[in-house]
C-alpha cells in the first residue's frame, strides 16, 4: 500500500512540474503577427519594424506574415478566428473600424481584445505642385463655388472617408473619385483636382515640388514634414485618424496581453523605430491596455457618424 501511494505521489509531482512551467512561461514559442496589408506598404514598414525592436524585450520571435486583401478584412477575420492563446496577434489600423461599421466584417468592433497603440499615420489633402491652391482654405473656398474632384484609396477607404469629414466640417461638397493604385499618377495627370492620401505615399513628389500637402489630420505637425498645418489648426479637426497597434482572438490570456504590451512598449522608445518614424512620416505613439480599448470605441463613434451620413453603415445595405 505504501509504495502504491509513493507511486501516485510521484506521478501527481512529474504531472504539476511538466505543466506548471507551460502556463507560467510565456511565450516559449514564437508568435504570429497578421499584417493585414500587402508587404511594402506603410502598414507593412512600421509593423516590421515595431515587431523586430519588440524581439529584444520579448524573447521569442515576432514572425510577420502579410495578409492583404479586402481593404484588411480578410487579415481582421484570421486573426478573430484563431486560437486565442497569445500565439496569434494582429498589427492592426483604424480600417478595422470601417469593416466592421460598413458590413465588410460580420463583427461588432469589440469581437477582438485591443493591446496597444504604437502609431498613428497621418491623412493629407494633396494637390499638384502647379495647382492653384496654395492652401486648404483656398481649396475649401474654391469648393463652396464649384464642385472639384477628390480622389481616394476607394469608397469606403479612411482616406475617403477623412475627406467627407472635411467637407462636412468645412461646410463644401465635392465629388469623390475612387481610385485604388492609381490616386497619386490621377492627381499628376490631372484627373483630379486633389487627393485624400496617407504622407508616406506622396513625401518623395512633395519633397521633390511635384505635389503639395495642403494640410493633414494629425495630432500634432510631423518633423517629415514640419510646414505642412494640421486641419485643426483651420478649424477643421475631423477627430479621428489612420493608427496601427496591435490586437489579439477575444479571450486571449492577460498574461500574454501583458507579455506584449511590456515588448511593445519597450519597441516605442527604441532608436531604430523612432527614426524609421521620422523617415517614412508615421508618428510613434504608444497606449497599452488600460486605456487602448476605450481609444478604439471613441474613434469607432467618430468614424461610424462619418459612414452612416454617406450611407455607408450595414444597416443601410441590408435595406
Amino acid at each position: 500500500m505504501k509504495k502504491l501511494l509513493l507511486v501516485f505521489a510521484l506521478a501527481f509531482v512529474v504531472a504539476a512540474v511538466s505543466v506548471a512551467p507551460a502556463s507560467a512561461a510565456y511565450p516559449t514559442k514564437p508568435v504570429e503577427m497578421t499584417i493585414t496589408f500587402k508587404a511594402g506598404g506603410a502598414a507593412d514598414i512600421s509593423g516590421r519594424t515595431v515587431a523586430k525592436a519588440a524581439e529584444k524585450v520579448f524573447g521569442q520571435p515576432i514572425v510577420a506574415v502579410n495578409r492583404p486583401g479586402a481593404g484588411g478584412t480578410i487579415g481582421f477575420a484570421y486573426v478573430k478566428t484563431a486560437p486565442n492563446d497569445g500565439y496569434k496577434i494582429g498589427w492592426l489600423s483604424a480600417s478595422i473600424l470601417t469593416g466592421t461599421t460598413m458590413g465588410k466584417l460580420p463583427y461588432d468592433y469589440r469581437a477582438w481584445d485591443y493591446v496597444s497603440r504604437l502609431v498613428f499615420e497621418g491623412t493629407a489633402i494633396v494637390v499638384r505642385a502647379d495647382s492653384p491652391y496654395k492652401s486648404l482654405p483656398d481649396l475649401v473656398k474654391a469648393a463652396k463655388s464649384k464642385t472639384l474632384k477628390i480622389g481616394s484609396a476607394g469608397s469606403g477607404s479612411f482616406t475617403r472617408l477623412t475627406a467627407s469629414a472635411l467637407s462636412q466640417k468645412a461646410g463644401f461638397k465635392f465629388r469623390h473619385v475612387p481610385l485604388g493604385k492609381r490616386r497619386v499618377p490621377s492627381l499628376l495627370g490631372g484627373e483630379v483636382d486633389a487627393i485624400s492620401v496617407h504622407p508616406p505615399e506622396v513625401l518623395a513628389l512633395h519633397k521633390a515640388g511635384k505635389v503639395r500637402m495642403l494640410a493633414v489630420s494629425f495630432p500634432k505637425r510631423h518633423p517629415a514634414y514640419p510646414k505642412v498645418p494640421l486641419f485643426s489648426e483651420h478649424g477643421w479637426d475631423v477627430g479621428f485618424y489612420q493608427f496601427r497597434g496591435l490586437h489579439v482572438p477575444k479571450g486571449t490570456p492577460k498574461e500574454a496581453v501583458q507579455a506584449l504590451h511590456k515588448a511593445f512598449s519597450a519597441a516605442a522608445k527604441d532608436p531604430k523605430v523612432l527614426a524609421t518614424a521620422e523617415k517614412r512620416g508615421f508618428l510613434v505613439s504608444y497606449m497599452g491596455p488600460d486605456k487602448f480599448p476605450a481609444f478604439v470605441a471613441n474613434q469607432n463613434a467618430l468614424i461610424k457618424k462619418v459612414v452612416v451620413s454617406l450611407g455607408l453603415d450595414k444597416k443601410k445595405k441590408k435595406k
